[in-house]
């Protein structure tokens, strides 16, 4: 069996109104959507999701432990204990209350990122927390003992107001009085007032999420991972699959075996739903119909693949042989599959 799994959140595009007239031609995904078996389905956050796909699960109320997971690849070396991401965000004030910018609308050098965090140092020493900046746009908290910590994913965050999604912790860590610590000191420090008149985003606070531990043990579900995501890379290092880079086609893509059960992820389209960006949505649209959709179907039909599913944030797409002989099936695309 040669089954692949493509997980592309955003590929529907931003929440937003979209006129059919609006959309360009895409036969190729068009064909998918409508030969496909489709499975509506919720997506509180994309990180989450891709958790989930390689078999880990928490409870209710805990969080995914996205941060020692990334952190494995970032800092290249095991990361024991608790951790907490402490990402470097900006938070914009408007109509609705404080708006959460991410990294895809600023960028930030090693040598920024370091001199901001000295700023904070001293109010995380007064919690006993470690904070490292292995990258420029993601840090870590180390939190020395096991504490009950509840926090919203950045990727369910990006774009919207920040007050429903704060964080809680227990008695030991007050999270949302250290968050508004923190960006009282770094709306003060030098260096983002030097941001400022250089007409950068100031980075003026740190979004917490994805606590918890390493999973000691994660058992193996793919043949081989090929991604643009961080998270993807350090979820095959911990599950010890395959893992290669995510490359322009999908003509490039390595399967040397003749049965496998891949999985691809692609991340490029997430971030024009976060900013309701349609012209950026639909310039991705138009890529991937042509180096990835296009080659894909061409394969199925060749017998070169035999499944095909497709996981959004919004739905689950399921092709295989025999998808190509239901002519009966009405004509879908984007605009439809939205409403």
């Amino acid at each position: 069996m040669r089954s692949l799994t493509i997980f592309m959140p955003g590929l529907l595009g931003p929440d937003m109104a979209i006129h059919p007239d609006d959309l360009p031609d895409l036969p190729a995904l068009n064909w998918i959507l409508t030969k496909g078996g489709h499975q509506s389905q919720t997506t509180v956050s994309a990180s989450y999701s891709l958790c989930e796909l390689f078999g880990i699960s928490v409870a209710a109320d805990n969080d995914f432990p996205v941060a020692a997971i990334s952190r494995l690849t970032d800092d290249n070396q095991y990361p024991d204990g608790f951790w907490l991401r402490a990402d470097p965000v900006h938070v914009q004030a408007d109509r609705d209350g404080l708006i959460l910018i991410d990294n895809n609308q600023f960028t930030i050098s090693q040598h920024d990122a370091l001199v901001l965090s000295a700023d904070i140092h001293s109010l995380l020493d007064a919690h006993d927390l470690a904070l490292e900046v292995p990258v420029p746009t993601r840090w870590y908290l180390r939190i020395k003992e096991d504490l009950k910590i509840k926090t919203t994913p950045i990727d369910a965050v990006t774009g919207q107001t920040v007050l429903p999604f704060m964080p809680d912790g227990d008695d030991r860590l007050n999270l949302r009085q250290l968050m508004n610590d923190i960006q009282m000191t770094l709306h003060n420090a030098e260096l983002n007032k030097q941001r400022v008149q250089e007409h950068k985003l100031p980075i003026n606070s740190l979004w917490f999420w994805g606590y918890g531990a390493l999973p000691k043990r994660v058992e193996r579900q793919w043949s081989f991972v090929c991604s643009d995501e961080i998270l993807a890379k350090s979820l095959s290092m911990i599950a010890v699959t395959p893992f290669t880079a995510l490359p322009d086609n999908y003509l490039a893509l390595d399967k040397k075996d003749v049965s496998y059960k891949g999985l691809i992820v692609i991340n490029a389209c997430q971030k024009y739903s976060y900013y309701h960006d349609l012209e950026g949505w639909l310039e991705a649209l138009l890529f991937y119909e042509a180096n990835w959709f296009q080659p894909l179907i061409t394969a199925l039909k060749r017998n070169e693949l035999d499944q095909l599913h497709i996981k959004t944030d919004m739905n689950y797409i399921r092709l295989d042989q025999s998808s190509r002989y239901k002519f009966w099936k009405k004509k879908q695309n984007i605009h439809a599959c939205k409403h």
